[in-house]
């Protein structure tokens, strides 16, 4: 009753009223957790007029799909995802949204995780783009392109990526928001996106837009050009689109000193301008350049210099085709090509060598000629904190990070006798990312804190460091090329197996053989880190679709019952096999009322880059360790200097889930033109892989084998000889206290449940139509531990939103459309320091409002075919809420605040 209470009060909507949501609710066709039935009507691959899309009638039979379609979730064409929830987004729900890429139509889906932001690569994937499902790890979330996989793009990650698909060429996004890995394979564990691409189009078809907000800037321009003869058809689109970057300093709601709200200043004491520790004080007494008062520190917000939506360029072309071959066979491909560039401001590196900061002397034979000793003091050796804005000649840094890809696919299909089908066909994706990340040389800075001449010491204080010098400290940058591949042969037969007196017993049987391989060259911490990974997957798989009861043999209460029955073995070459089960059951006991649920289990097989990875080898000083996560809680004050090795693990197994869920859909006789729609899912996911981190892992016994208390040299020499020396050179390590193997391995459990709901209205009226609605995600539990002896941590109280919808309200007369969304989500609890310790605070909600405009011109002349858009997004610029850590804002938002686009789209 408290959970019912409090679901009913978050869809109150608390700051903005659920009044408000209610007038701003469902997109003309976001039909975005209608029953699997309905996407029968709404998502054929043809080019509807956009007022069929959206009006197009519900139904409420699941098997009432094309015989031809095959829909996501399942592997039998005209068989929907039996007792799963779909969540559908139509070509006319993506020219409302007013999308300028893939990545900003993903996040108007609620429970996608770049749900209302301004979506970016992942700064820990370099260059990856792939959002998760309901707050779940991206990589638990398969993205697919016309059903198949598609290539990962990341340096870090080899999970595949979202396909930067033009805007025109999609025709609409399926997203199956289940356990999906007996039908798909792997990463399918919180759901699958599959994007479904135009087909049947025939004609030109172009769009330009131009947005802007405060310091920001967005340009895109697309075409599209496509024929149908009857027995084939081509469909060829190109995109280019741009935005510029955000800084931190361009939004003045951030906020880093919280010592005025109970928190701590958060601001960095490595800056431009020096801190100094002298010998004569112990280490213990600060003093900031360049007044050296004793007891004084220079503070600043690295974040100022940061980007929050950095520089980025992309072009994107598509092209697929079809064609007859006689009555019974058709041949096809497609080919997607994507070229993205990002350009990352960041603050310079800190002037940090071996020692975790410079160290100068003054001393006779050993004095550098730009130690300034702090007055009064007669110091001889100073400790110097900084950042290297000098050394740059800039106040910033720009990681550049360039991602080609491409996916292409081919094969033939063959009608067989009995309406049988069988599908030969094979996928080539590849991908090359080149990543320029900026470092300091640490042996080259302390060689330079070490220099005795103007010529070859460091500066730390000002501009007199030569430039010979500073090129050599910054001369260091991680520069490397990634090179991704996957090769797919499959081939498939479906369709029906016999007549039962509910329908047609229908089924479908399919292997696959796929070899990924990822390449790695270039130079990262001053050596080269070349890798060559490969991974062969043998995989069969197959799926029953049972109508028990149907439109022959319905009685009472049992309009329909289909059963369906899923299953999928894969064999991978480097940790051996998986098999995984899926049942559904799609019950319709009265017209109108469809009842459903699955049960089944995925998994995620371990990234070629979570296996093997080079393994880093970093060393951390007895001072940097004190201060740091790595501080050891078992020796108290007297820490220890340290080793860490990061990096992949040959031993590593796959993750894996249970997922079950239970869904009603209700579609009313008596109200042909309302839908509603209610899922509950539960996740139980183990063996999810990271690294121990924090100082946790001194004290769960879980990674007592990962931790080494006072090496032996066998010990020592039996892990350093499986790494790279990132920070020291080889042969260089003092006495080691602590080594710790901190490789990825299958640490972490997480257990989830929560709804996803979808209430939609559309009124026909005299004029047009008037349609309203709400759509989003409720989740009751979120739980994470890092190991299974770990603490168990409660999520919805560290960060994770407990709710998040969208709502809309439309109105189309005649040429003219107008179209409000409110996009929520719910305020974020989470833990701060304090001056003594940690404490919990819940920032309020996160709203935004946007408003949609279109016209048709007159279907004359010039303007035949032309339609004008104009497009706000967050109308009313909302300040993100207030968390009193980070940089002062209660979850994910927006940074680009009001924004404004005019678009204007052709027809020929």
């Amino acid at each position: 009753m408290i959970k019912a209470r409090k679901f009913s009060k978050c869809l109150a909507l608390s700051g903005t009223s659920m009044v408000a949501a209610s007038l701003l609710a469902a997109a003309p066709a976001l039909a975005q957790a209608q029953a699997q039935a309905q996407a029968s009507d709404q998502t054929l691959p043809t080019d509807k007029p956009a007022a069929q899309a959206e009006g197009a009638p519900a139904t409420t039979d699941a098997q009432s799909t094309d015989p031809d379609i095959v829909v996501t979730g399942s592997s039998i064409r005209g068989v929907p995802p039996t007792g799963a929830n779909l969540i559908s987004v139509s070509r006319a729900d993506i020219r409302t949204i007013g999308a300028n890429t893939t990545a900003d139509l993903l996040a108007t889906v609620p429970q996608l995780n770049s749900f209302n932001t301004a979506p970016r690569a992942e700064v820990g994937g370099v260059g990856a783009f792939a959002p998760g499902l309901r707050s779940l790890p991206s990589s638990a979330t398969l993205p697919l392109m016309n059903g198949h996989r598609v290539v990962a793009g990341g340096t870090n990650e080899t999970s595949p990526d979202y396909p930067f698909l033009p805007e025109l060429a999609i025709e609409r996004v399926e997203v199956v928001a289940d356990g999906a890995s007996a039908i798909y394979g792997s990463d399918a564990v919180a759901g699958v996106v599959n994007f479904i691409t135009r087909q049947h189009f025939s004609g030109v078809d172009t769009s330009v837009r131009y947005g802007m907000a405060d310091d920001y800037h967005t340009f895109s321009a697309s075409g599209l050009v496509g024929h149908d003869w009857g027995s084939g058809s081509f469909v060829l689109s190109y995109q280019y689109a741009e935005n510029g970057h955000i800084l931190g300093r361009d939004r003045d709601y951030r906020i880093v000193d919280f010592r005025p709200y109970g928190g701590v200043d958060s601001r960095t004491t490595v800056c431009p301008t020096p801190n100094v520790l002298v010998n004569t004080t112990g280490y213990a007494v600060s003093y900031a350049a360049p007044n050296f008062a004793p007891g004084t520190a220079n503070s600043c917000d690295s974040g100022a210099v940061a980007d929050l939506v950095p520089q980025s360029r992309l072009h994107s072309a598509y092209l697929t085709a079809h064609q007859d071959l006689g009555d019974r066979f058709t041949l096809w491909g497609e080919i997607l090509y994507s070229d993205r560039k990002d350009v990352i401001s960041a603050p310079p590196p800190a002037g940090a060598g071996a020692s975790g900061g410079v160290i100068l002397y003054n001393l006779p034979g050993f004095a550098n000629p730009f130690f300034r000793a702090p007055p009064g003091t007669g110091a001889t050796i100073e400790f110097v904190q900084f950042r290297t804005d000098n050394l740059y000649g800039s106040d910033h840094i720009d990681n550049i990070v360039r991602v080609k890809a491409g996916n292409s696919s081919a094969g033939i299909d063959a009608k067989l006798g009995h309406q049988l089908k069988l599908s030969v066909y094979g996928t080539y994706d590849w991908a090359t990312n080149k990543t320029y990340l900026p470092a300091i040389n640490p042996a080259a800075l302390d060689a330079a804190a070490s220099g005795t001449t103007a010529a070859t010491a460091l500066d730390p204080f000002g501009n007199g460091t030569s430039p010979a010098v500073a090129a050599a400290i910054t001369n260091y940058a991680g520069d490397l090329t990634i090179n991704q591949r996957t090769y797919l042969g499959a081939a498939k037969l479906d369709g029906p197996l016999a007549n039962l007196p509910g329908g047609q017993l229908k089924i479908a049987v399919g292997a696959e053989y796929r070899r990924e391989t990822f390449e790695q060259r270039g130079i990262y911490g001053g050596a080269q880190v070349p890798e060559n990974l490969s991974r062969d997957i043998k995989s069969v798989y197959g799926e029953l679709f049972v109508p028990i009861f149907g439109a022959d043999n319905e009685t009472p209460l049992l309009r329909s019952l289909v059963l369906s029955l899923s299953g999928r073995f894969d064999h991978y070459s480097d940790f051996g096999s998986t098999t995984n089960p899926k049942v559904g059951v799609t019950w319709v006991p009265v017209r109108g009322l469809t009842l459903r649920g699955t049960y089944g289990t995925s998994f995620r097989a371990p990234g070629q880059r979570d296996v093997g990875a080079t393994v880093g080898a970093y060393y951390f000083n007895a001072a940097a360790v004190a201060g740091s996560i790595y501080r050891d809680p078992s020796r108290g004050a007297a820490q220890v200097d340290t080793v860490i090795l990061y990096g992949g693990n040959r031993g590593l197994q796959p993750e894996k889930a249970r997922t079950w869920s239970v869904g009603v859909d209700l579609h009313p006789i008596t109200l042909p033109n309302f839908h509603a729609s209610l899922t509950y899912y539960d996740i139980h996911y183990t063996n999810v892989i990271g690294t121990p981190g924090g100082s946790i892992a001194f004290t769960d016994p879980t990674f007592a084998s990962v931790i080494y208390r006072n090496p032996t040299a066998a010990q020592l020499s039996a892990l350093l000889a499986i790494a790279v020396p990132v920070n020291f050179a080889a042969g260089s390590l003092p006495a080691i206290g602590n080594l710790l193997d901190f490789r990825q391995g299958n640490f972490g459990v997480r257990d989830t449940n929560g709804v996803d709901f979808d209430i939609g209205y559309r009124q026909p009226m005299k004029f047009g139509a008037i349609y309203a609605g709400v759509a989003g995600n409720y989740i009751f539990k979120f739980s994470t531990q890092l190991s299974p002896t770990a603490p168990i941590s409660d999520s919805l109280q560290l960060g994770v939103p407990t709710v998040t919808l969208r709502g809309t309200l439309g109105v189309q007369a005649g040429v003219v459309g107008a179209l409000a969304f409110v996009n929520y989500r719910g305020g974020v609890t989470g833990l701060y320091a304090t001056p003594t310790g940690t404490a919990s605070y819940s920032s309020g909600a996160y709203t935004t409002v946007d408003l949609r405009f279109s016209v048709k011109l007159p279907n004359v002349g010039l303007a035949k075919g032309t339609e004008l858009g104009v497009q706000i997004n967050d109308l009313l610029d909302q300040t993100p809420p207030f968390f009193p850590a980070g940089s002062g804002i209660g979850g994910t938002y927006n940074p680009i605040g009001r924004y404004v686009a005019l678009n204007l789209r052709k027809s020929f």
